[in-house]
């Protein structure tokens, strides 16, 4: 039986080792991630907010077990995929589109040359991108259309669990639009589960159901984002929703 839940995340902690100056110098660590713990339901998009350091990405680690972890993190589903936030960074550079795109289905296996190279087509054009494409190689393509490729490259596999670690923030406004579209539209297509991360508040509550508002390793609020944004009880979400000018 298929549970409502895709993920769970509970009493999740995350300690990183601190550099000792010298060889007999006590190991030491700092505590990133605090006693975390929230679920996320199929098909939603879950916002994940917070300034920077506070988490977020060592979140999205746990959660594609990157990294150790304590605490228990239950993925209801196979292959979780991550959208970074520089798509340049995330794109290999010495390989064309077509390779890049193509590469998760031969890593899987299963599919001949020829199912492999429609899929890729398919999806190229699900996000919104001309065949040409495939015989460039990132360095060509504009920052809106390397993060396209990225989504592209991400959803390859099918997921039914995207993380995306603030995609939009190193575009122009206008392709941020795009590709928060983009991403909406998708979404609904794929009926996908995304664990959206972000700084900023205004995008956020564009594109989510529900929200996590996490200071310093910890979850300070959650819940419906209409509730959370305009009847809040922390004071520091109060103090990043006035930073943000969502209120005066």
């Amino acid at each position: 039986m298929m549970t409502e839940n895709i993920l769970e995340v509970t009493d999740l902690q995350v300690f990183y080792p601190v550099s000792r100056k010298t060889p007999f110098e006590k190991k030491k660590s700092i505590q990133v991630l605090k006693d975390v713990s929230f679920a996320m339901k199929r098909g939603e998009v879950l916002g994940l907010v917070g300034e920077s350091g506070s988490g977020k990405t060592t979140l999205a680690r746990s959660i594609l077990q990157m990294i150790p972890y304590e605490g228990t993190i239950i993925r209801n589903t196979e292959q979780p995929q991550m959208v970074f936030q520089d798509p340049y960074g995330s794109l290999n550079p010495s390989k064309r589109i077509a390779w890049i795109l193509e590469e998760p289905l031969r890593l899987k296996g299963g599919l001949s040359k020829e199912e492999r190279v429609l899929k890729v087509k398919t999806m190229l054009e699900r996000v919104g991108l001309e065949e040409k494409i495939l015989e460039h190689y990132p360095r060509e393509l504009s920052g809106g259309q390397r993060q396209r490729i990225a989504i592209a490259a991400a959803l390859m596999l099918e997921p039914e669990l995207l993380i995306a670690d603030e995609p939009v923030s190193a575009l122009d406004v206008t392709i941020q639009a795009q590709i928060l579209a983009l991403l909406k539209e998708i979404q609904k297509e794929m009926n996908l589960s995304i664990l959206f991360i972000s700084h900023d508040l205004r995008v956020v509550y564009e594109m989510c159901d529900h929200v996590l508002i996490m200071q310093q390793g910890q979850i300070r609020e959650s819940g419906d984002v209409e509730e959370v944004y305009f009847h809040h009880k922390d004071p520091y979400t109060g103090r990043l929703l006035k930073a943000a000018g969502i209120l005066v």
